[in-house]
């Protein structure tokens, strides 16, 4: 196994020495220490397998020329010797002995320590381009937008790409559904420090919207807030079907209060549908963050993610549920000309 010393296992990240007892992928030929295969149980690189990777030396014959392969000719970053793709761009790579080739519009020289790398030519790594003959299928890339010297220009960020500090792939883990648009609301944010972003869903669901993307907290606040500005309208609807409800309370100030509860309906709702995206944002970071902290990279960080994260249909159905509840209660307490006049309103 002399061929191997000094590379490094990509399990435990130690060289090996003459005396390890190492096995090597049937696949790819990546080398490990037999123990540590025994521990992973797979290849680490089991996902590059169908697009070609095959190991290349990083110490030893061939590693000189596989780490210049290596070098994506596109945006300039170093990836694993043997990989196919760029693991930030997506461009493809060269195998050792070819020449790299700059991707079409690429600068000759591509510039070091960029962060985030960005694709240059997003034909060659767009997923929805048609590939050339002399490539593999493009991987996936999320398309973001952020503010340039010209104007709003469209760039495409890949899934180890940082946003924030937190790679793509891990945003879209916890996020769940729809990840290409919050990602790229995410990424506008970032870059442009703006917290107003338009969303009609939360403007329409309300506080629903809260709870459906796990915000348990704001999701309660608005939730409180929205009853208390519904309470003026709930009285109104009692005094005028059942006026001795209340007895001798004097309401002279209930048209008043009722006037502000919807104004104050409204623009609750306004403000929702501005900076619920930015509160998701924010709050989805601060948790992503404390798993980062206690959770390694790997498959465990990722499904740790995927459970903290995501949706939550039930709590938004569930508000829903207490509001018509709420309503109901309402309606008996008006009394049955209330229930009548909906009836007849409803047509029935």
């Amino acid at each position: 196994m002399a061929r191997y010393t000094g590379n490094h296992c990509p399990v435990c990240e130690q060289a090996f020495t003459d005396n390890d007892d190492i096995v090597v992928c049937p696949d790819c030929g990546t080398p490990y220490h037999r123990a540590c295969w025994q521990k992973v149980g797979v290849c680490m690189h089991r996902s590059e397998h169908a697009a070609g990777f095959e190991w290349q030396p990083e110490v030893g014959a061939g590693a000189a020329e596989a780490a210049h392969a290596a070098v994506c000719p596109n945006c300039g970053n170093h990836n694993t010797p043997g990989a196919v793709r760029c693991s930030h761009c997506g461009c493809p790579l060269p195998k050792p002995g070819e020449e790299p080739q700059n991707a079409p519009g690429a600068a000759p020289q591509p510039p070091q320590n960029q962060g985030p790398i960005y694709a240059r030519n997003p034909g060659d790594v767009n997923p929805n381009a048609a590939p050339r003959n002399d490539r593999a299928a493009p991987g996936p890339h999320i398309d973001t937008y952020s503010s340039g010297p010209d104007g709003i220009q469209r760039r495409e960020i890949g899934p180890e790409d940082p946003i924030e500090g937190i790679k793509a792939k891990d945003w879209a883990a916890f996020v769940g559904r729809s990840p290409m648009y919050y990602l790229m609301q995410f990424f506008r944010m970032s870059e442009t420090k703006q917290k107003v972003t338009l969303s009609l869903s939360a403007f329409l669901f309300g506080p629903a919207y809260l709870f459906y993307r796990k915000m348990w907290k704001q999701g309660l606040l608005a939730a409180l807030v929205m009853v208390l500005l519904s309470i003026p309208g709930f009285m109104e609807i009692i005094v005028t079907f059942n006026p001795s409800f209340f007895g001798a309370l004097p309401l002279g100030w209930l048209p008043a209060a009722y006037t502000i509860g919807e104004i104050g309906t409204w623009a609750l709702k306004v403000i929702l549908g501005m900076f619920a995206v930015s509160w998701y944002h924010e709050s989805s970071k601060a948790q992503i963050e404390e798993i980062y902290m206690a959770c390694p990279e790997g498959e465990n960080r990722t499904e740790l993610l995927v459970q903290r994260g995501g949706t939550n249909l039930l709590a938004a159905v569930l508000y829903f549920g207490i509001m018509c509840l709420l309503q109901v209660a309402i309606l008996y307490m008006a009394g049955p000309s209330a229930i009548q006049y909906l009836m007849t309103m409803a047509g029935m």
